[in-house]
């Protein structure tokens, strides 16, 4: 069991985080300021710190610099979707940017990927450098125009539309279909054919969690990214056909 602190001015946020963590097994603290967490960290060193950016006070970014010191892994959670957040969450030390609205089996897959593998300032500085990288590409696209101009802030209207094209893993997870069980097929029809995971169980007279825990063992069967990429394609109908 590891211990992890949860950190949101909003606690609904809080009380989702803590329900969905404490049930895959981790010991949830919560702190609803930027402050409050950094004075839960000087008491105990968590495990991992789930992380909001927007908070009164001293905001995320503060708190993500000053946990530096303490090797702590750092999930953002956050309603900034912008790609300059992201980057920039990856390139101040954050090894994970999720954003808000949020599944909540995502988040505890994160969590736990957070507590895996190699230690924290080598992932994190593996993820500052892909941010960098990332960074780089995103100024050298919007530095040039066609008259050699400089324009830093190229918005979506500017750009010429990319054609769509499927993801190329995408074809290996079709032709796994056929490996799951008549349940795990099962789960996939009532999920389709329903508007949330929610009345999905109430369906099949299971629990959320049981569903989520269902769809975990789908997606690392099929190959999917992640499961919420799995219900968007089942929701759309490209996975079932």
């Amino acid at each position: 069991m590891a211990t992890v602190l949860a950190v949101d001015d909003e606690p609904d946020i809080l009380e989702i985080v803590k329900v969905n963590l404490e049930l895959d097994g981790h010991e949830v603290l919560l702190a609803r300021s930027g402050a409050e967490a950094l004075e839960l960290v000087r008491r105990k060193v968590p495990d991992v710190v789930v992380l909001d950016i927007m908070m009164p006070g001293i905001d995320g970014w503060d708190v993500l610099a000053r946990l530096k010191a303490a090797s702590v892994p750092v999930v953002m959670l956050t309603a900034r979707t912008a790609d300059d957040d992201r980057v920039r969450g990856g390139i101040e030390g954050a090894i994970c940017y999720l954003t808000k609205p949020f599944l909540p089996d995502e988040l505890c897959a994160e969590v736990n990927r957070a507590l895996e593998g190699e230690p924290e300032p080598v992932r994190r500085k593996h993820v500052q450098q892909e941010s960098l990288a990332e960074l780089a590409r995103m100024e050298k696209g919007a530095s040039a125009g066609r008259d050699g101009e400089v324009h830093p802030h190229l918005t979506r209207l500017e750009r010429a539309p990319e054609p769509q094209s499927e993801p190329p893993h995408m074809r290996a997870v079709r032709e796994r279909i056929g490996t799951l069980s008549p349940k795990q097929r099962e789960l996939l029809d009532v999920l389709h054919a329903t508007a949330s995971v929610s009345q999905a169980a109430s369906d099949l007279q299971v629990s959320r969690s049981n569903v989520y825990a269902s769809l975990r063992r789908i997606s690392r069967k099929l190959g999917t990214r992640s499961v919420r990429e799995l219900l968007a394609l089942v929701r759309e109908g490209d996975l079932l056909g």
